[in-house]
């Protein structure tokens, strides 16, 4: 019990000293202005960064992008700066990211030139992590000796804190000296670097297994804990959640959150209790699902999840993720839609003008380089988003 009880002593200290007083946190308001973004991902970077030999260039081709962006409406950018557990930016606390390193492996602060290009051109840059994300393989000697993972896998005692299964391995969030771990690297962030926002894709819990924090659990009911495991691993979320709002608020910065578009499977597998989030003030600003289908999908149609969203009255403003990667593609996960893709060239139009009928609060394409870059397959889509496009 003793155990149990510093624990919650530690979850009221970690909020604490997070926690704005109510007078502050009201005064926050997100910019009213259009909301369009692109997420701009580690795989995106590392294209970026393989292309250029000296910061002069990466000056250059970041500006280029950003020129081709505006074009699109593009206003905001979310930037993966912490993809696998580590820094895409000067970091004390993370291994630097071998996708911010050029073939001469010449490592670029990708945050600080983004930052500074795209605030030159008035577009606000999100800081992009994955909280969680240690790697996308499950063996462990691949991950760097000098990462906090390694020596947590080296103390035997703590290897729960772990979550190592076949899709990769994860900090697991239930135990809060993983929290205040993340919750450090982003006080670097926003103490370092001039970001407009914070903002989480859906890399919360990997599995629902039950076995990952087994020994936690059972000494939590020990100690006479009446929540299930999925409730405590859901509070747990939730906990860090706000923890890292109020962070943002202490720095008047947008703090926003990219979930599933399947709102059960959320709350079911991912632990993200989305319902809650979008329903109680003090979680976050944006949340943006990634809406990834078509009109004629065969099973979660895109006309069918946005009413989902819009059904949830949502008190924090709702933007859709849109695929523009889908462009010129068969769709095999789509069933019956496989080849809507394929048959037309103005779907992705078409969904922004769901979006706006149905009054959400702006729209993120996934991902940028299929806006960026000539390839064949997304230019007639591309040509009919230019041709009709609005400001919002």
């Amino acid at each position: 019990m003793k155990k149990y009880i510093i624990c919650i002593l530690s979850v009221v200290l970690l909020l604490s000293s997070c926690t704005l007083n109510k007078e502050n946190d009201s005064n926050f308001e997100v910019n009213n202005e259009s909301f369009v973004g692109a997420w701009i991902n580690y795989n995106e970077i590392s294209e970026i960064v393989n292309s250029v030999d000296n910061t002069e260039q990466l000056i250059m081709k970041i500006n280029s992008i950003l020129d081709i962006l505006i074009k699109y409406n593009i206003n905001n950018i979310f930037l993966h700066s912490r993809a696998f557990d580590d820094a895409f930016y000067s970091s004390n606390i993370f291994v630097k990211s071998k996708y911010a390193c050029n073939k001469q492996n010449e490592f670029f602060d990708i945050l600080s030139v983004f930052v500074s290009c795209a605030h030159s051109k008035s577009i606000k840059v999100h800081a992009w992590i994955n909280p969680f994300r240690i790697s996308n393989q499950s063996d462990i000697s691949k991950i760097s000796s000098e990462s906090f993972a390694y020596k947590i896998y080296s103390n035997n005692e703590e290897i729960e804190k772990l979550i190592i299964c076949e899709n990769g391995i994860y900090y697991n969030p239930v135990f809060l000296d993983v929290q205040k771990y993340v919750l450090t690297g982003i006080r670097e962030i926003i103490d370092n670097y001039d970001v407009d926002g914070i903002h989480f894709d859906d890399y919360f819990y990997p599995t629902t297994d039950k076995n990952i924090d087994k020994n936690f659990y059972d000494e939590y009911c020990a100690n006479g804990g009446k929540l299930t495991v999925e409730d405590i691993r859901r509070e747990s979320v939730n906990t860090f959640i706000s923890s890292v709002y109020s962070l943002c608020k202490s720095r008047n910065l947008i703090f926003s959150i990219s979930p599933s578009a399947d709102i059960e499977k959320n709350y079911n597998e991912k632990y993200a209790d989305i319902i809650k989030w979008s329903a109680t003030m003090g979680y976050a600003d944006y949340i943006i699902p990634q809406i990834y289908f078509g009109f004629e999908h065969g099973t979660m149609p895109f006309e069918n999840c946005i009413d989902e969203w819009k059904n949830l009255n949502s008190k924090v403003k709702i933007a859709v993720g849109l695929p523009i990667y889908k462009a010129g593609k068969t769709d095999f996960y789509a069933k019956t839609g496989s080849d809507e893709w394929t048959l037309n060239n103005d779907v992705i139009f078409r969904q922004i003008q769901c979006i706006k009928q149905n009054n959400f609060d702006g729209y993120v394409y996934y991902s940028a380089s299929y806006l960026y870059n000539d390839y064949d397959e997304t230019r007639l889509e591309k040509e009919n988003i230019l041709k009709n496009n609005q400001q919002w």
